[in-house]
């Protein structure tokens, strides 16, 4: 594990890949590591010419939250003792029978996150032992260390744009659509900072569901987020802070985006899983999904898939209608899914 840190540290995931792959799984058979930490470094290492800026800026946001130095400990400490409580003790964490529920708390807790990387310094510290050639490639990651909590209201989706309203300047504002908005309704309100990247402003994770007072109360009041999801607790308000999983180039959910296009955990696994996700795409051009209000963004679930290396990957065998629906999500989709798509589409056309 010591090794992976150092790996990621300097930004060789290719590296990390490799020791991960040296060990594997526990002596039963289980995987050893966080599938999601996999995928990311596999996402890293296979493809890098993909990539924008603010995804290394988000790999720096993972390194940040998995470390626990010495000198870390007590702020660990502090951001468990604040997720549960919002939560309403430990009691309320749900976790297997015999299970440390701070395990949880530390892998899967919206408010732990936050406090662990902002309120208690986390990721301003690892910023100051992260490779120089590291923070380089990062989209303007120094300017992330001071965002502000705030809140907004989901105003519209678009297959490559989310729009919102700034609670506190009532201003528009358009996100890239990487899914950070696929589970809520229109109407609906969340917190969450917002950071520069090149060419606009994206949330730095997923913003966080929340009713529309306590959204109002979080933009006018930015510095006192923690006391005020902590007041909405007492009063019985439920804070949906928990099972979040923390996406790197899509906030969607990976079993929400699964479920969406696959019928089962084979067909998951399975070498159909391109065709399922292209025969979604190309019946959305025809239906347009975002007519629903209630359901969940498939463009962005669309895209999620597209940046799975395991689904498509620039690999012979599309045939011309696939060909056709990748194209169009090329000049659909949000980016970096959408150069993606027109790459794949390019090398397809020129192999045939």
């Amino acid at each position: 594990m010591v090794l992976v840190d150092e790996a990621e540290r300097r930004g060789d995931a290719r590296g990390a890949l490799e020791l991960i792959d040296d060990l594997l799984c526990w002596p039963d058979g289980r995987v050893f590591w966080r599938p999601q930490r996999v995928l990311r470094l596999t996402q890293l290492a296979y493809m890098a010419p993909w990539l924008p800026r603010w995804a290394t800026s988000r790999w720096l946001l993972e390194q940040a939250c998995q470390e626990l130095g010495p000198d870390r400990r007590r702020a660990y400490a502090n951001a468990i003792e604040i997720a549960a409580e919002v939560r309403g003790g430990l009691s309320n964490v749900r976790c297997p029978e015999g299970e440390d529920p701070r395990i949880k708390l530390t892998d899967h807790d919206w408010v732990f996150r936050q406090c662990i990387l902002y309120e208690f310094g986390g990721l301003a510290s690892f910023l100051t032992r992260a490779s120089a050639d590291l923070l380089a490639d990062a989209d303007r990651i120094e300017e992330w260390v001071m965002a502000p909590m705030g809140g907004y209201r989901l105003v519209g989706r678009a297959p490559a744009i989310t729009t919102w309203e700034d609670l506190a300047s009532r201003r528009m504002i358009e996100t890239p659509n990487i899914g950070s908005a696929a589970l809520l309704v229109v109407g609906e309100c969340a917190i969450g900072r917002l950071v520069p990247i090149e060419g606009g402003r994206m949330f730095e994770t997923v913003p966080l569901e929340v009713s529309e007072d306590v959204a109002i109360a979080v933009s006018h009041s930015p510095d006192d987020w923690v006391q005020i999801l902590r007041d909405a607790r007492r009063r019985g308000v439920d804070v949906v802070n928990r099972g979040c999983e923390f996406g790197f180039l899509s906030d969607v959910p990976t079993l929400v985006s699964a479920m969406t296009f696959y019928e089962s955990r084979d067909a998951f696994l399975a070498d159909s899983n391109r065709k399922a996700v292209l025969a979604a795409a190309d019946r959305a051009f025809v239906e347009d999904p975002l007519e629903d209000p209630d359901a969940v963004d498939l463009w962005a679930c669309v895209a999620s898939e597209v940046l799975r290396p395991t689904v498509f990957g620039l690999s012979a065998g599309l045939n011309a209608d696939e060909v056709r629906v990748i194209a169009r999500l090329g000049r659909t989709l949000a980016e970096p899914a959408a150069q993606f798509c027109r790459d794949l589409a390019a090398a397809a056309r020129e192999a045939a």
